[in-house]
């Protein structure tokens, strides 16, 4: 409130939620219950999957785009720790899901030294903490994930992916679309796809995973990135959560 310049009282209702790999920390439910008291009377809660999906779709405009296409849209927000997915069909959503796929399963630091692998990682690198990989190596594992993005899109017959990287969070293992779909992408790595980045800018994979979903079939076909790419769940959640009771949120 103080770097905004205003006080709590000129605030009448907000919301304050936790989403993706934020989520599942240890501390989650501790800085939820101090941002609930602090905030006032805000909605405070965790965006489960199915939520976050939605929210990330309409922030990004992927349901609009759908509606003034005419045609079905695959939305994926990739970010740090999950890819939430959305389809949706001439503007309606058909279906959510979400993947442990995301920039920061693997952290390095400065010196390019590994400081954290994913248990999601496990069997699929032989990276460990206190490695300096090569970039032919990280790439490698960039390909890996982003081949499980183009099972979702039906791009790739690899659903042994999906079944590894699916969350437990989501229920059931997401199902590729039985037909070609319009790609929409947001989330950190989204802003990664279409610029050059150095590839350990921000200590993950975010810059690689992007160049790799570039150079995939995600991006040959008819595909848009959001021009608020990181900001899309936020926008979602401020523009399109339009009805609240005591414990759902309808958009």
């Amino acid at each position: 409130y103080k770097n905004a310049g205003i006080s709590r009282d000129q605030v009448d209702t907000g919301a304050v939620i936790i989403t993706g790999e934020t989520s599942r920390r240890e501390n989650a439910k501790a800085v939820l219950s101090a941002l609930s008291e602090h905030a006032g009377d805000f909605v405070v809660a965790t965006a489960g999957p199915d939520l976050e999906s939605v929210l990330a779709a309409r922030g990004a405009g992927a349901v609009t785009w759908s509606a003034q296409a005419g045609k079905r849209v695959l939305h994926m927000d990739i970010g740090g720790g999950t890819s939430n997915l959305c389809l949706i069909e001439k503007g309606n959503i058909l279906r959510t899901g979400c993947l442990n796929v995301g920039g920061r399963l693997l952290k390095r630091n400065k010196a390019g030294v590994v400081t954290y692998v994913s248990p999601v990682l496990e069997g699929f690198t032989s990276i460990k903490v206190g490695d300096s990989p090569t970039k032919e190596e990280l790439l490698q594992l960039s390909v890996l994930l982003c081949d499980a993005l183009c099972a979702c899109a039906g791009k790739k017959e690899k659903t042994g992916l999906l079944d590894s990287f699916s969350t437990k969070e989501a229920g059931a293992v997401w199902k590729p679309p039985e037909n070609e779909v319009l790609v929409s992408l947001s989330g950190g790595v989204a802003e990664c796809i279409e610029r050059e980045v150095e590839e350990n800018a921000y200590g993950d994979l975010g810059p690689l995973l992007g160049k790799a979903i570039g150079g995939s079939s995600l991006c040959r076909g008819p595909y848009r990135i959001s021009g608020k790419a990181i900001r899309s769940t936020v926008i979602g959640a401020g523009c399109h959560a339009t009805m609240l009771s005591g414990s759902t949120v309808f958009t």
